[in-house]
């Protein structure tokens, strides 16, 4: 009975526990965080980066020489024939213990460019795994933003039915006082069902919104989970001092994937080299050390025949190639051909990079545009509103055209919102091939 009333104090403690990272309000910087640090992405990166860091030990350990020690016992039988002329089965057994070095001394450089292309191989999975980290930093901002665009939706949405409740109820005295006609009132109420529709969409999509944010975190997800709303009251045009070509000449030098694409040509030149240093020949030296014991021989004990059976040897080997099925000339086509196509993987990434800030560029112009337009929309539909409202009280207009400055209103500031999120990301977004921090 104590333990059927210990197990589900047990889980409540074990649930308990997991409410303060539940009820957690998230930063945009500990979302970064939180995502640099358990996105699968990052972290098949950051493993991709070991695999290169192993590589680049074993390319340089690859010049020292090799020792090999080696121990060997032999057991043999065979039907010899004795002095009397019968046969009988004899044993006997050996021992061998060797000691052998191996050092290559020239091998048409292949070594010394190989240790020179982990090198750099390892230096590209670092430019790749912090490429990677910039994406996702990039799409934690994105999905961060519209998590508040879509919450301050809501938040509008919700005021809007509040304010049409009230000219609802408006509307429902002045019928009963006979001011307006039944389908005056069916106008009203079938605007604050429309409303109702329209909240509920924007609940649905700020539901999605987290839990795109949430999986872009590799979080679990649940409904306590609440992001921090910075003050953007604040956020609107800016200078843009740099234009597209400036900004782009400044991302060539700060830009991980431009670096890692130049390193990538690099070691494609490496690979030419190592399918070159198949043609020359191979010096290699080699050195050993060997004793034996067997019981065969009669009068000399164990340790006297290790003694007398100890045979150092040293040799140098020095190998040409002369006719290899065309294999070093197929491989040093082959090393050209990757060349060539590393320098047009490099100039696919200038290009792509060069149309990604002017496609930038382009969009903060446009939503500059566009939230000058949507402010002054804005303005002029909150002024005709307010008449609207004070002459609809006052009963001198019809619920119909009240409804009609209402909806120009409502659509106004649908606008607004979204173009004012539109700038906020577009300006980070430029500063992101800036290489300055992503903050709100």
């Amino acid at each position: 009975m104590k333990i059927r009333l210990l197990i589900p104090a047990f889980f409540l403690i074990l649930t308990g526990s997991d409410l303060p990272a539940q009820n957690k309000v998230w930063t945009l910087d500990e979302c970064i965080s939180r995502a640099l640090e358990y996105n699968l992405q990052v972290r098949q990166a950051g493993l991709s980066l070991e695999i290169s860091q192993v590589n680049r030990e074993q390319a340089a350990a690859s010049r020292f020489p090799t020792l090999d020690a080696s121990v060997r016992q032999n057991f043999a039988w065979s039907d010899k024939q004795n002095v009397t002329g019968g046969y009988e089965f004899e044993g006997s057994n050996g021992s061998t213990a060797s000691l052998n070095s191996g050092l290559t001394l020239f091998s048409g450089f292949r070594k010394q460019n190989s240790v020179k292309q982990a090198s750099l191989d390892y230096q590209r999975a670092l430019l790749d795994a912090e490429s990677i980290r910039q994406d996702i930093a990039l799409q934690v901002l994105d999905n961060y933003l519209q998590v508040l665009y879509a919450g301050e939706l809501v938040n509008n949405s919700r005021n809007q039915l509040t304010s049409t409740g009230r000219q609802l109820e408006l509307a429902g005295e002045r019928l009963n006082l006979r001011i307006i006609s039944m389908a005056d009132y069916l106008q009203v109420k079938a605007q604050e069902s429309a409303e109702k529709l329209t909240l509920a969409n924007a609940e649905k999509q700020l539901l999605l919104s987290r839990i795109s944010l949430m999986q872009l975190l590799e979080i679990p997800v649940h409904d306590t989970f609440a992001i921090a709303t910075p003050d953007l009251s604040g956020a609107g045009l800016r200078p843009i001092t740099d234009d597209a070509g400036l900004i782009y000449e400044k991302a060539l030098e700060i830009r991980p994937e431009v670096k890692s694409a130049s390193l990538q040509k690099k070691m494609a030149g490496y690979e030419t080299d190592l399918a070159r240093g198949a043609m020359l020949p191979t010096l290699s030296l080699s050195a050993g050390l060997s004793t034996s014991y067997s019981s065969l021989a009669e009068g000399l004990k164990f340790a006297s025949q290790l003694d007398h059976n100890f045979s150092p040897v040293a040799g140098l080997t020095l190998s040409m190639p002369i006719f290899q099925q065309k294999q070093v000339k197929s491989q040093i086509s082959l090393a050209r051909i990757s060349a060539r196509s590393a320098e047009i993987n490099e100039q696919s990434t200038l290009n792509q990079l060069r149309k990604n800030i002017e496609t930038a560029w382009a969009t903060v112009v446009a939503a500059e545009k566009e939230f000058q337009a949507s402010e002054e929309q804005h303005r002029a539909m909150t002024a005709s509103y307010e008449v609207a409202t004070e002459r609809f009280n006052q009963g001198i207009i019809s619920p119909v055209d009240y409804l009609f400055e209402k909806t120009n209103l409502i659509n106004a500031e649908s606008k607004l919102l979204q173009s004012r999120y539109n700038l906020i990301f577009s300006y980070k977004e430029l500063e992101f091939y800036q290489g300055k921090p992503l903050t709100l």
